[in-house]
């Protein structure tokens, strides 16, 4: 399964929503929040989403590879978020479509005091409208067998 590709799908990315996510954050930068602040010319000109901005949208733009964890055979009880990581070539603009592709990057097992661990690393790439990579994402998964 490693190499399969889980699912694409899109995102649009709304000023708004990255105010309200910075907001949360407790992060008040005025390039997340005001367009008179983050000026409007340039490859970061605008509002720009925060680094971790992309796991706002990235699971609901992805649901489509769901099956694939269930061919896995993830105990989704014990499931947790073990790391998550981006590369950027670029900030994330408010306005902007991004196309995303995830693929299984990698499947391992631990055995631990608590039985054994399988990880499902998951890596996912975002393109811009005009093709150019925007940013890459690796996110590890923990599941804990029964």
């Amino acid at each position: 399964m490693i190499g399969r590709l889980l699912s694409t799908g899109t995102a649009t990315v709304a000023a708004e929503h990255i105010g309200a996510f910075s907001r949360a954050l407790g992060d008040l930068n005025p390039r997340y929040l005001d367009p008179r602040e983050a000026g409007g010319s340039g490859p970061c000109g605008g509002i720009v989403a925060p680094p971790t901005y992309p796991i706002a949208f990235m699971t609901q733009a992805m649901a489509g590879g769901m099956d694939t964890f269930l061919e896995l055979g993830l105990n989704f009880m014990t499931l947790v978020h073990g790391e998550q990581e981006f590369e950027y070539l670029r900030p994330v603009r408010a306005g902007e479509t991004l196309a995303l592709t995830g693929r299984v990057a990698d499947i391992y097992e631990k055995s631990g005091s608590s039985g054994t661990l399988d990880f499902v690393v998951l890596e996912t790439e975002a393109r811009d409208t005009e093709g150019e990579l925007v940013f890459f994402s690796r996110n590890t998964l923990i599941s804990r067998r029964t």
